[in-house]
C-alpha cells in the first residue's frame, strides 16, 4: 500500500543530538514545500515544545480520555510545519501501562495521512523507538555520534528493531563530526556488523557537523527555526542528509 512517508528518528543513548536533528529534518522538509508533521514521540519526557518556544495546548492524557481528538493537538510553528509536542512529568503519563502508551501512540498515527510527511522524534533507548516505529512508520533513521558509546548503542537498537520489525528500512546519520571522514568511518563500522551479525544492509543518510552556532541558537527558541537555515548542520541537512534519504511513500508498518 502507498502511505504517507513516516520517519521516526531513534538513538541508542540520549546526548547525540536527536531532537534537534528531527527539527533539523522537519524544516529542511518543510523549505521544500512539504506539509510536515513534527510528532514528539517522547510521551512524558518531551522538548521539542522547549526547543520551539511553544506551549503545549491540549493534554496526552486527555486524548486516552476522549476530551481531546489527535487534530486539537497540532499547532502550526512554522510555514508548512506542525508541532504535535509532547508533555515532561506528567504524574498519570508516568504511571500508564504500556498498553495504554500504545494507544495513544495509535491514535496520534491516524493524522499521518493528513500530511505529506512525519517526522517522530523519539524518546532515547530501545522501548519507545519499537513502540512508536511499530504505529505507521515507513522508515527508521538512526541518529549516533562518532565515539564508542554511541555507536555501541545505535547497534543495540537497530538489533532489537531488526528483530521486532523487521522488514523496516533503517538510515543512518552521524551527528556532530570534526569532518565527513568521521561519519562515513562511523557508518561503515555499523554497516559492517549489521552486515556480519544481522545479515542485512544499512543506508548512509549522511554526516552532520558539529556546530557551535546551532548549540548557540538552541538557547533562543523563539528564534530557532530562522536560525537554522544559516547553520552549517542545517545547511548539510539540507543540500546532503536529506538527498541520502529515500522518502518516497511506501509500505508502512501496521498500526
Amino acid at each position: 500500500m502507498t502511505a504517507t512517508p513516516a520517519v521516526v528518528v531513534g538513538s541508542g543513548k540520549g546526548g547525540v543530538g536527536k531532537s534537534v536533528v528531527s527539527l533539523l529534518l522537519a524544516a529542511a522538509l518543510a523549505a521544500r514545500g512539504r506539509r510536515v508533521l513534527l510528532l514528539d514521540g517522547a510521551q512524558n519526557m518531551a522538548n521539542l515544545h522547549v526547543l520551539l518556544g511553544v506551549r503545549s495546548g491540549a493534554r496526552i492524557e486527555d486524548l486516552l480520555g476522549g476530551a481531546v481528538s489527535p487534530p486539537h493537538m497540532v499547532q502550526q510553528v512554522a510555514p508548512n510545519l506542525w508541532l504535535l509536542p509532547g508533555e515532561s512529568g506528567n504524574e498519570a503519563l508516568y504511571a500508564m501501562e504500556p498498553v495504554d502508551r500504545a494507544r495513544v501512540q495509535h491514535r496520534l498515527s491516524e493524522l499521518y495521512d493528513a500530511f505529506d510527511t512525519v517526522v517522530v522524534d523519539t524518546a532515547a533507548g530501545i522501548e519507545s523507538v519499537v513502540r512508536v516505529a511499530s504505529m505507521g512508520a515507513t522508515r527508521l533513521l538512526v541518529v549516533t555520534a562518532p565515539e564508542p558509546t554511541a555507536l555501541t548503542d545505535a547497534y543495540a537498537l537497530m538489533k532489537i528493531v531488526n528483530r521486532q520489525i523487521p522488514g523496516l528500512p533503517m538510515d543512518i546519520v552521524v551527528n556532530r563530526c570534526l569532518d565527513a571522514d568521521e561519519g562515513r568511518d562511523a557508518f561503515v563500522r555499523l554497516a559492517t556488523a549489521c552486515e556480519r551479525f544481522l545479515r542485512r544492509g544499512v543506508r548512509y543518510a549522511g554526516a552532520l557537523p558539529e556546530d557551535q552556532a546551532l548549540r548557540l541558537a538552541v538557547r533562543e527558541p523563539h528564534r530557532l527555526l530562522e536560525s537554522i537555515p544559516a547553520t552549517s548542520a542545517g545547511r548539510a541537512m539540507r543540500e546532503s542528509v536529506l538527498d541520502g534519504l529515500d522518502l518516497a511513500g511506501g509500505a508502512r508498518t501496521p498500526a
